[in-house]
């Protein structure tokens, strides 16, 4: 089950938000309308407060998307594909499904994230100026100057040099140009990342034995979070590295175990699913392949129901999202399955089945490609 919910689709890319955005929505709005709106707004009515504090939080958010946009428009100019935007508890991301084809790509998608947060800083402090002298002018301020500040500690957080940052990343280009090697300066700005994270969490942690502010906890938790994207980004290249340019068609199974498009759920489940170790089947007729059924499909079927229902009918049609070419390459077929949260893919060609490829096959290619240092 996916933990993020889609809310809408700007410029041809997903918008998503993670469950965990909901507690730092919560955090955000309690702060301010307890904290900050309490001293510099004391004459408004608490209610009022907390209603201020909502619609602050979320133009934040808003802020934050834009800062992950910047990232992606640009990407998708320079010719990458980006699944979505997740917003989440530390923040927002950008799903990209490949890495940039040159440091210079990698240093425009980098800085455009810093940038529109800068320029959103300037938009609100401005503002905050402009509108003082209007009627009701002291919450507008005081909703600009706080949307401001944080846009600049956004920038500046996200220029701090260590990888998966946007510094670390501006950082990965200038290595990678220097060196000439992606995965030499994936592993150097990366390292960078642990460093940084490491230095918050000890800081964090003495910050708040030192003087009882719940916030050091805080910054040591974002320090360990940003040690574990570091090491993982890393590992990520890895992989990465380790299954481009090897074709699906090398990775799946071709023999594969294969259902008839009239047979029912009943027999399904006792000719194929009890007697063979799989979890899904390809739904044939003929040379055709008509869709995949997976045990979630039958699940999806009342019991009661399965000596009437067929496989044809229980089977999500074939679609781009169940299946793949045989050359495409192995890290894309991951990739696809990660997107679209399946563990398995019907590798077809004009419409014929050639085989089947699973997540638990790519992983051992993988470990065979790393085993063996190619």
């Amino acid at each position: 089950m996916t933990r993020a919910i889609r809310i809408g689709r700007i410029f041809g890319i997903d918008i998503e938000v993670d469950y965990t955005w909901f507690i730092i929505f919560a955090i955000v709005v309690i702060g301010l309308s307890s904290g900050w709106f309490a001293q510099l707004l004391p004459n408004v009515a608490p209610g009022l407060r907390w209603l201020i504090a909502g619609l602050t939080t979320l133009l934040f958010f808003a802020s934050v998307l834009l800062h992950e946009l910047s990232h992606s428009v640009v990407a998708l100019r320079s010719g990458l594909r980006i699944s979505g935007i997740t917003l989440f508890l530390f923040g927002g991301v950008s799903k990209m499904t490949e890495e940039p084809k040159s440091p210079g790509v990698e240093f425009r998608m980098a800085i455009a994230g810093p940038a529109m947060s800068l320029l959103l800083a300037a938009i609100f402090l401005g503002a905050s100026f402009f509108v003082r002298p209007l009627a009701g002018g002291d919450i507008f301020h005081t909703v600009f100057r706080w949307l401001g500040i944080v846009n600049g500690m956004l920038a500046v957080f996200n220029l701090l040099p260590g990888f998966p940052l946007d510094g670390g990343r501006v950082l990965r280009a200038g290595l990678w140009h220097s060196t000439g090697s992606l995965g030499d300066a994936t592993r150097i700005a990366s390292t960078f990342g642990q460093g940084i994270g490491v230095f918050m969490i000890v800081g964090g942690i003495f910050w708040f034995f030192t003087t009882g502010i719940f916030s050091g906890l805080w910054l040591a938790f974002i320090g360990w979070f940003l040690t574990q994207a570091a090491h993982q980004s890393y590992q990520q290249m890895i992989l990465r590295q380790a299954l481009s340019g090897v074709p699906v068609s090398s990775v799946m199974t071709q023999e594969v175990e294969t259902v008839p498009p009239d047979i029912t759920l009943d027999r399904v489940v006792n000719e194929h699913i009890m007697t063979h170790n799989h979890p899904a089947f390809p739904v044939v007729d003929g040379p055709q392949v008509l869709g995949l059924l997976c045990l979630g499909d039958v699940r999806a079927v009342p019991r009661e129901n399965w000596p009437r229902v067929t496989a044809r009918e229980a089977a999500p049609a074939l679609s781009e999202h169940n299946t793949i070419a045989p050359g495409t390459d192995a890290w894309d077929a991951l990739i696809r399955m990660s997107t679209e949260n399946c563990g398995r893919l019907v590798v077809v060609e004009n419409g014929s089945l050639l085989g089947i490829v699973s997540r638990t096959d790519i992983m051992r290619l993988m470990r065979h490609r790393l085993q063996l240092g190619i």
